[in-house]
């Protein structure tokens, strides 16, 4: 287990909790909430007092007497572990930050969205949230990487080089980004994947909304893992999954609710055209999304029969650069998109000032002109908003493709 790696986020956390009364860390279980949580008080040289909702009396007194209850730090910064399982703390907890505003004074983590549903007029602008992820492949290596930042300052793809072929890419993607399975073998990690689910599922998904049948959430979720790389289509997964559309819709933002998945939006470059496509979803942990396929890792090794392969890498390549987002020196939003005329392209990054880094995936290591002929037509089309173009790819060396086209190794996403 790697629990204890540097987290990247840290000084983004750090810088809020230096200005800021209340921090909220979300995200899915086991990503190393409370890890990062306990950490920050030898990161602020503070004094912390650690309370986490999970055990029985800490919850009980929370509910009984929750005024008293934060009442208790003193002059610590104070970490409410889980804090979403007392709702009925959000309004004491909103008295408290407006008598006294000093920066710093409270930590609050949660591993569903139940807070936000339940607090969101009384705690805006009060707690300032930021998510965590499960590792990068930079935290994995020991350092922080932006790849967005380094494309902006110019990439030679001449230099990006790796020794990393499509069978490691395949073992990176299986084994995903939660801490606890980092070191567990192959049969272990399948053991722990199934018993997350069950939790999830059968504990987590029904407080925020109850379930009479959970199995049929974990079906959905198996079907969202299987068509990744594509646009989502409600009614095509419900009939899937052989559950109604409506329950499929309400199912899909559990699991958000959840951080399970992340919906990917189309880039609308024009926002008074209507949007053509749909959203994207991937599962925000690319292990759990091999584990619920079925699919063992030596098939995807195998180019002639590994094909879902790319669907799985596209959804990790985005992973990788959501969890980036939370730290990245460049502001930016991620986006898929699809033109009126169905020209496609995987990824956009479109940066603040509105210009544009587009990314095509594949899994092969050989680049054509069809792989990047979408690129090309963007590029053209977008002019000097167009910073780059890269064919993502299990290639060892990166190439140049042409005018601000290349292609690159997917290693070079967590070069340092």
């Amino acid at each position: 287990m790697q629990a204890h790696l540097r987290r990247n986020i840290q000084d983004w956390l750090a810088e809020l909790l230096t200005t800021f009364c209340a921090v909220e860390i979300c995200g899915a279980r086991q990503v190393g909430k409370t890890t990062l949580a306990t950490m920050m008080g030898s990161v602020l040289a503070k004094e912390m007092a650690f309370f986490s909702l999970d055990d029985p009396e800490v919850l009980n007194a929370a509910q009984n007497d929750p005024r008293g209850f934060l009442g208790q730090a003193d002059n610590r910064i104070m970490v409410i572990d889980e804090f979403q399982r007392a709702p009925e703390l959000v309004l004491p907890l909103k008295a408290a930050i407006d008598a006294d505003r000093t920066p710093g004074r409270f930590i609050i983590t949660g591993s569903s969205q139940l807070l936000a549903e339940k607090s969101a007029d009384s705690l805006v602008g009060r707690v300032i949230s930021c998510t965590l992820r499960g590792f990068s492949q930079g935290e994995l290596r020991g350092y922080k990487e932006d790849f967005i930042t380094r494309v902006i300052s110019g990439v030679d793809p001449l230099e990006e080089k790796t020794t990393a072929d499509r069978s490691e890419y395949v073992d990176i993607v299986a084994r995903g980004s939660m801490p606890e399975v980092q070191t567990l073998s192959p049969r272990m990690r399948t053991a722990w994947f199934d018993s997350y689910l069950e939790r999830i599922t059968s504990k987590d998904i029904q407080e925020l909304r109850r379930v009479p049948e959970p199995h049929r959430v974990l079906t959905l979720l198996r079907e969202l893992a299987a068509v990744q790389g594509y646009e989502a289509v409600i009614g095509r997964l419900a009939n899937l999954a052989n559950i109604p559309a409506t329950t499929t819709s309400a199912f899909v933002s559990l699991l958000r609710s959840v951080f399970l998945i992340d919906v990917i939006p189309p880039w609308t470059p024009n926002l008074l055209k209507r949007e053509v496509g749909r959203p994207k979803i991937i599962m925000s942990d690319s292990g759990l999304g091999v584990h619920l396929t079925r699919t063992h890792p030596d098939i995807l090794k195998n180019i002639i029969h590994g094909q879902a392969f790319g669907g799985m890498l596209e959804a990790f390549i985005v992973s990788e650069l959501l969890r980036q987002q939370t730290w990245s020196e460049t502001d930016w939003s991620l986006a898929h998109y699809r033109s009126p005329d169905d020209r496609e392209v995987d990824i956009i990054v479109e940066l603040a000032d509105q210009r544009i880094i587009a990314i095509e995936v594949k899994a092969a290591s050989t680049v054509n002109a069809t792989d990047f002929k979408h690129l090309e037509w963007l590029r053209d089309k977008y002019r000097e908003k167009f910073v780059a173009g890269f064919v993502m790819n299990t290639d060892t060396q990166g190439r140049l493709l042409g005018p601000k086209l290349y292609s690159l190794p997917v290693a070079s996403l967590w070069k340092e």
